[in-house]
C-alpha cells in the first residue's frame, strides 16, 4: 500500500505542476526523501500526507482514489454519519485555563482577598454551563455579591483583548480536514456569544471549515435546551440520525439527547490535549493499510 500512495502522490505533483523541491519546502523536508516517499523507501506519515494534500489543494482521500481496498467501510454506507456538529471550549479550543483566569482577575479585582487560585479551581469544576451561570455559582461559592452585567462585561474585555491565548487542540486541523474531505458537513453550536466565538474561529483559521457557526446564549436558548440543535437540522434537510455531536461535559451530554441525536463526550485534559491527532492517524492509518 505505501508504494501505491507514493505513485499517487508523484502522479498527483506531476499533474499539477508542483516539483519535488517545490514540495519538499512546503513538507520541511529534503527533496530526497520526498523521493523516497515516492518511490515507496519511506512509509509518509499522516501528517505530511495530509500537508501534501493542502499544497496540491485536493482532499486527502484522492491519495486513496482507485487503490484496491484503501476505503474502509466505514466512510461508506448510509448509517455512517454526515453531519458533525462541535461545542467548542475544551472541545476544539483549549480554553480551561484562561477562562478560568479571566474569571478569577474579574472577581478578585472586585475582592482582592478572595483567593485567585480558589476562583480557578472553582471554575475548572464547572462544565458546560454559561459564562453567566459560572459567574452566579462563584459569587455564591465565595459569599460575593456584585453586578452580574457588569462582571460579564469586563470578562468579554479580557477575552476579546486576548484571543490570542485561545488556541485549537492539536489534531484539530486535521480531523477537520478528514471529515471535510470526506465530504462531511461541519457546525458549530455552544453555549459562547457569536461575537466572541467567531474571533477565536477566525485567529484559529478553521472559520472556513463551517456550514454554520451558532450560539445558543445569542438565539435565548442556553444548553441543554436542544432548539438550536433541532433548527440545525430542520435547515440541513439531513435526517437526525446522519448527525452526531462532540462535547466535553455532562450538559453536552444533555443537549444531544434532547435534540435525539448520537453524541461523544471526552475529556481532551485526559488525553494529553491530543486526542483529535489520534483519532485522525487511527483513520488514515486505516485507509492506507486497507482495513475495513
Amino acid at each position: 500500500m505505501e508504494n501505491e500512495i507514493g505513485k499517487k502522490i508523484k502522479e498527483l505533483r506531476i499533474k499539477f505542476g508542483i516539483t519535488q523541491k517545490e514540495l519538499a519546502k512546503h513538507l520541511g523536508c529534503t527533496e530526497i526523501m520526498v523521493s523516497r516517499y515516492e518511490l515507496g523507501v519511506s512509509q509518509i506519515s499522516i501528517p505530511q500526507l495530509i500537508k501534501v494534500s493542502r499544497v496540491l489543494n485536493i482532499s486527502v482521500t484522492s491519495f486513496f482514489e482507485n487503490i484496491e481496498g484503501s476505503i474502509p467501510s466505514t466512510t461508506k454506507g448510509a448509517n455512517f454519519k454526515n453531519a458533525f456538529v462541535f461545542d467548542l471550549d475544551e472541545t476544539l479550543v483549549d480554553a480551561r485555563k484562561f477562562c478560568g483566569e479571566t474569571v478569577a482577575r474579574v472577581i478578585t479585582a472586585i475582592d482582592p482577598a478572595i483567593s485567585f487560585d480558589l476562583v480557578c479551581e472553582l471554575h475548572d469544576n464547572i462544565k458546560g454551563q454559561t459564562i453567566e451561570d459560572v459567574y452566579k455559582h462563584i459569587l455564591k461559592e465565595v459569599k460575593l455579591k456584585a453586578d452580574i452585567k457588569e462582571l460579564l462585561r469586563q470578562d468579554h474585555i479580557i477575552q476579546q483583548s486576548n484571543i490570542n491565548r485561545l488556541e485549537i487542540f492539536e489534531g484539530v486541523v486535521e480531523i477537520l480536514e478528514f471529515l471535510k474531505s470526506n465530504g462531511k458537513k461541519l457546525y458549530i453550536c455552544t453555549n459562547r456569544t457569536k461575537t466572541l466565538m467567531e474571533k477565536v474561529i477566525k485567529f484559529n483559521n478553521i472559520y472556513g471549515y463551517f456550514e454554520e457557526i451558532i450560539s445558543c446564549i445569542d438565539a435565548g436558548y442556553k444548553k441543554p435546551n436542544p432548539y438550536c440543535l433541532l433548527e440545525l437540522i430542520k435547515r440541513s434537510g439531513l435526517d437526525s440520525k446522519e448527525f452526531i455531536y462532540f462535547g466535553d461535559s455532562e450538559v453536552d451530554s444533555q443537549f444531544a439527547q434532547n435534540a435525539g441525536i448520537d453524541y461523544m463526550i471526552f475529556d481532551q485534559y485526559l488525553n494529553n490535549k491530543n486526542l483529535f491527532k489520534k483519532l485522525v492517524n487511527m483513520f488514515l492509518e486505516k485507509q492506507i493499510n486497507g482495513e475495513r
